[in-house]
């Protein structure tokens, strides 16, 4: 579905108009799903530690959150585009365990870090994303041994690391089953100069996995253009795709630390994740 699209001749919603009408078809949806709704709302108890990923001598902090007991081994890996694995994030990692499923967070973004003295637009070139890629199977092997690909893996990221998430499920869409994306632009403003990578508007057509996607429409990464694309782009396959506008939402709604965090907008798309995984992937 797309709610609150932008439409060319018409003023986007007021906020409390969007939330009447989002809150609205989430109850609807919740009447007609009602075990879906349970399994999203089951509280699990947990078990959370910090560890180290370690790819190919490229050591990584990362942060996992277990359920206790659940039967369900889903797991749902957590990118970010700025370093560090802030409490938010490992919060954000404690509760879609307390959902149900093992989180993972990993701090990818930190191997940019050391880059950007000598290659000032080392984080927005292909080799980068590739690098963090790498960094995202590697955490996978940590969690899953000797059988890396026992698990399913759905991705949840961030920002630019949703571009990531998203070209991780283009290339291996058995392995990475599903995306989350929040505050995520499908063509960059900002391209490196040297190693560009491709944008996702020119490659999204082929995406097969199941992908929900939430976006302020106040993120200056985001343009109308690219909200109005998205829109188009889910009414094609409604039954796996799914984009949830914020009307008036910056671009980091989603995190208490943020200038823009919005706590009632970050309520809401905490439900919709919530029932995105537990729909399609309980």
């Amino acid at each position: 579905m797309c709610l609150g699209c932008l439409d060319e001749d018409e003023p986007p919603a007021t906020r409390r108009e969007f939330l009447a009408t989002a809150l609205q078809l989430t109850a609807a949806s919740a009447l007609g799903a009602t075990t879906v709704a349970d399994a999203a709302a089951r509280v699990w108890d947990i078990e959370a530690r910090g560890l180290t990923v370690d790819n190919g001598g490229t050591l990584l902090p990362a942060y996992q959150a277990v359920p206790m007991g659940a039967s369900n081994q889903t797991t749902v890996v957590i990118i970010h585009d700025s370093p560090g694995i802030p409490k938010e994030l490992q919060e954000l990692a404690r509760e879609v365990a307390r959902t149900g499923y093992v989180a993972l967070v990993i701090d990818c973004a930190q191997r940019g870090t050391a880059k950007i003295s000598t290659h000032p637009d080392a984080l927005l070139s292909e080799a980068f994303n590739l690098d963090v890629e790498g960094d995202v199977r590697a955490g996978i092997v940590t969690l899953n041994g000797s059988a890396p690909n026992a698990n399913p893996v759905v991705i949840l990221g961030f920002g630019a690391a949703g571009y990531t998430a998203l070209r991780m499920a283009l290339n291996d869409p058995l392995g990475i089953v599903g995306v989350i994306t929040l505050s995520t632009p499908i063509e960059a403003t900002e391209k490196s100069k040297t190693d560009p990578r491709p944008d996702l508007i020119t490659l999204l057509a082929r995406l097969n996995v199941p992908v929900q996607f939430h976006a302020g429409t106040a993120d200056p990464a985001i343009d109308r253009e690219q909200l109005n694309w998205l829109g188009r782009f889910v009414a094609v396959a409604p039954d796996r795709r799914e984009l949830y506008l914020y009307s008036g939402a910056g671009p980091g709604f989603y995190l208490p630390s943020s200038t823009t965090f919005d706590k009632g907008y970050q309520l809401l798309a905490k439900k919709r994740w919530q029932e995105f995984l537990a729909r399609r992937f309980s």
